[in-house]
Formats: structure tokens, sequence, C-alpha cells
């Protein structure tokens, strides 16, 4: 099937404003060359053409895009030559950022469809259709009043809430950034679109500002999130050894090193939209063991290498272990069966991830006993709220599923 066209008008200044490293036009051509789209034409004026038609040094090395720069007197203009399209094309407006799902819906239905929000939309026109609107529409409110009665049209809150990639609920939206307004909130809305799933107390309330600071100074650069991956893995995997051989203090600080660039990189990847699925694959599978391997190099130290020998510590270590795991079991097994994530699939699940014994809490607990030279009571209070956090796992995974068959039994 050959890929539509996307024309972008760029005729509003705020067109070219920057937001994490690139300004809208840019993440709108990314946006859609991650979705197959290849031949874009962006309309500019004169007094937007320069900043509206900027786009980052790595963009044609990420992407394999063919663009047209169309300098025009008004975005009226733009409008009266949609008769020159050929074939599919989805006209997006430059002065808006679209969530994700809208331009899935459009690429899913194909044209004849119409996404909208208040004053901005995105069609997907038919070449017959172009010139319709060619001759009936100058402007945007004229577009999507046409859409309105030509188009299958939905608005953003037709769609999903639900992020499947991201594990959470936002509800989408197409934000028309006026000219005079502050990008504030529009910057923080894209900052909390990229958190993924339920994210624990340390993680909102801890080094939220943190890492909020770091992606920001990051993204206006070149370096690929990749790096930061990698980086982190390492920083994971590096602070058991430390632990294990009496660089207790140096050893959780690597492993805070490791989360915090964890969270950098797929903040990064995301708001730059320099996404890797092999690289994101390898992240969860080398990742994944960071916290069992923390709790061994704990018991090590503070078995001083007898975790074979029955003492408490040792048997304190190995049932903290079968917890992590079946408590990892029982969270798999809930998305094998339920298709959602534990963690966030009713409220009360994402209010308790809050607190949690994951990496971020656990990795907390044991920083509070170094601080306080009480590693080993902070160990042992780690494997009791693991076992708490467990018992509630199981418990909620128990209740949703019997809730579920019985619904299904009183259904049929």
């Amino acid at each position: 099937m050959t890929p539509p066209q996307i024309w972008i008008d760029a005729t509003e200044p705020s067109a070219g404003r920057q937001l994490w490293g690139m300004t809208l036009v840019e993440r709108q051509v990314r946006e859609m060359a991650l979705r197959g789209g290849v031949h874009f034409r962006i309309y500019v004026t004169p007094q937007t053409a320069e900043r509206a038609a900027a786009v980052r040094p790595d963009l044609h090395r990420l992407y394999q895009v063919e663009i047209e720069t169309v300098e025009v007197a008004a975005g009226c203009d733009m409008f009266s030559q949609l008769y020159r399209a050929d074939g599919g094309l989805i006209l997006l407006a430059g002065d808006a950022v679209y969530d994700g799902r809208v331009l899935d819906y459009l690429m899913d239905r194909g044209s004849g469809h119409a996404v909208m929000e208040e004053a901005r939309g995105a069609l997907f026109l038919a070449p017959e259709e172009a010139e319709q609107l060619a001759v009936q529409a100058g402007k945007w409110s004229e577009a999507l009043a046409w859409a309105m009665d030509h188009q299958n049209t939905c608005s953003t809150a037709d769609l999903d809430p639900y992020v499947a990639a991201l594990r959470l609920h936002m509800p989408a939206y197409i934000y028309h950034l006026h000219a005079e307004e502050s990008a504030k909130t529009l910057d923080h809305l894209m900052y909390k679109r990229t958190f993924k799933g339920a994210i624990d107390g340390v993680a909102r309330y801890g080094y939220y500002h943190l890492v909020r600071w770091i992606t920001r100074r990051l993204a206006s650069g070149t370096s690929a999130p990749n790096a930061y991956t990698v980086l982190s893995v390492l920083c994971v995997w590096g602070a058991s050894p430390l632990i294990a051989w009496g660089h207790v203090g140096a050893g959780i600080a690597t492993a805070w090193c490791g989360v915090i660039l964890d969270s950098v990189d797929g903040k990064l990847a995301r708001l730059r939209l320099h996404l890797s699925d092999a690289m994101g694959d390898f992240e969860h599978v080398a990742a994944m063991p960071g916290l069992g391997l923390w709790f061994l190099a704990t018991g090590w130290y503070l078995s001083e290498g007898q975790l074979f020998a029955g003492q408490t510590v040792a048997l304190g270590t190995w049932f903290l272990m079968s917890l992590f795991l079946a408590d990892k079991i029982c969270s798999g097994l809930f998305v094998k069966w339920v298709g959602r994530e534990l963690f966030d699939y009713r409220p009360v699940d994402a209010f308790f991830h809050l607190i949690a014994a994951r990496r971020n809490v656990a990795l907390l607990l044991l920083t509070v006993g170094a601080l306080c030279d009480e590693l080993e009571t902070s160990f042992y209070a780690l494997v009791a709220w693991m076992a708490a956090t467990f018992v509630f796992h199981l418990a909620r995974f128990v209740w949703v599923v019997l809730s579920l068959r019985a619904r299904e039994e009183e259904g049929s």
C-alpha cells in the first residue's frame, strides 16, 4: 500500500516553537515517519520559514523521509493547493501536538476519516476529498466543519484512553499551541506522557524533577538514548559486586545512577522520538535481574559470604529471593490472563504501587539502612515488606481473576 502524503500547515508562528529539543513541525514529521510516512510537504510563510522548517541534524539519519518546503503568503494558500494532492493525503496543523493515538487511528482507518479537538484536527483525505476541500475551505475552522459533513469524524475523547505501550490511562489529545500562549502546560503534558505504567513514590516524589532537569539538558543534544541505556545497565549490574565486596556506599550510589539513567533514557527516547525496539528489549532483559542481584549481594556482604551456612541473614536472603521471583511470576501471569498490568489495573493497585517493594523502594530502604549504619535491620525490613507486597499482589490477582470469571459465567 502506498503511504499517504503528509501536508503540514506551518503558517502560524507557534509551529516553529521548540519543545524538548525540536519544533512542533519536526515532531509531527517524526511521528508520521514512525508510522510509515515518507513524503512530507511543509507550508510556511516568510515569517515562519526559518524556524518552522528547521530540523535536527539527526533527522535524516534516523528516518528516510523526503521533505518539501513550500512558501506561501498565508495559510489559506495551502488549502487552495489541495487539489494538487496525488493520492491519499493526511493534513496536519503545524501549531499543534498530536497524541500518537490520533495518528494511529487515521493510519488504521484510511481516507475519509478525521479526528478533531476544538480548533485543530487531523484529516485523511482521498484525492476527490482534497479537491472538494480546496474549494470550500481557507482555514482550519472551515476544514473541520467540512469534515464533519463529509467524513467519518470523531473527537479525541472517543479514542481509547488506555495507552498499551505505556501501560497507563491518559485521554488522547490534540493540543493547539497559540502563538502568544505559554508552552508550560504542553511541556508538562508531554513529559508526563513519557512515564511507562504506574510509578512508585520514589520516582514520583523523589527524583522526578532531577530526571526532568537531566532530560531537558540532553534533549537539545544529539546523543543517542541508547548510550544512556547501556550506562544504566552497567550501573545496575556494577552495583552488585561493589556491595558484595563491602563498598556498600559506592554500590548504592552506583545503583542510584543506574536507576536514574534508566528513567532518563526512556523519557529522552520518547520525547525526541528516537526509539529502538531492540534496545528496549535489551534493557528489559538485561536490567530485570538487577534487583535480585542487589539482594544477593547485600546478603553476601551481611553473611560474610556464608549464604549457605544456615544463619539468619542467609535464610532471609533466600526467602527474599523467593518472594521476589514469586511476585514476578504473579504479575507476569496476571498480564497473560487479564491482558493488563497488575500495578495499575485499578486505582487501588496504582496507589499501592507507590510504596510496593519494587526496585526504587527496595533501594531506598537499603540506602536508609546504610546511612544509619543499620543495613542489616533495613535488610530484614525489606524482607518483611517484600512479603507484604507479594501477599497483596497475590490477593489482588485471585480477586480479579475470580471476579472476571464470575462475570463471564453470568454473561453466558
